[in-house]
């Protein structure tokens, strides 16, 4: 484990509570004995220890497709839609009280129900694109058991390349097809602007100013 101060609502990740799980997780999750790093947690270090007993970045995809994709919408809808809703908002469960883990959203508002939308890099590592996904599915479901039901949630992207047996273009057909979720190409973010312009949709918090 890395020698870093951990927030407070985080204060289960610790030394002895994952010496516990070695022993007793049951068999759901292997957990090995813990062991110290002395060094500074960093984006460096923990890549260098994510590679060595993970899996390696994938920093071709890192670099090449998903600086073009957030790029496009920060370029292209945020000029359009700031003051709006809420852009670049990382909600916990501060915000809503059943969100289990943090989430980033690229903007959120409000119109009489909750207005969401977030971009996806549908070419990334499919563990990664997973767990961006259902993170943002778990934001819908917390909205959803805090009463605010029939909400608008975008999905913003490209459809991957297909390959065989490609997961990552499943689930992007998945998500096209779904009921709950509207996906946009992220060259058509006109359509974002325009619901939004159409409903009056406002910001969900209220921004404070100094």
């Amino acid at each position: 484990m890395f020698s870093t101060d951990i927030p407070s609502k985080a204060n289960w990740i610790n030394s002895s509570y994952i010496s516990y799980l070695s022993h007793y997780s049951n068999n759901l999750i292997q957990f090995s004995e813990p062991k110290s790093i002395d060094v500074t947690l960093t984006e460096t270090t923990y890549k260098r220890v994510f590679e060595k007993y993970i899996f390696q970045y994938d920093r071709i995809v890192s670099q090449e497709n998903t600086p073009d994709i957030y790029l496009s919408v920060k370029t292209k809808l945020y000029p359009r839609i700031s003051g709006k809703v809420n852009i670049d908002r990382t909600l916990t469960s501060d915000d809503f009280e059943n969100l289990f883990a943090p989430v980033e959203v690229n903007f959120i508002g409000v119109n009489g129900v909750p207005v969401a939308g977030q971009v996806f890099d549908f070419e990334k590592k499919h563990y990664f694109l997973e767990n961006d996904v259902t993170r943002f599915i778990s934001l819908t479901k917390a909205l959803e058991l805090d009463g605010q039901k029939d909400g608008k949630y975008f999905v913003l992207g490209r459809e991957p390349q297909v390959s065989h047996n490609d997961k990552n273009h499943m689930m992007w057909t998945q998500i096209r097809d779904t009921e709950f979720l509207e996906f946009v190409d992220i060259d058509e973010v006109g359509i974002v602007e325009e619901y939004i312009d159409k409903n009056h949709v406002i910001p969900f918090f209220k921004e404070i100013t100094e």
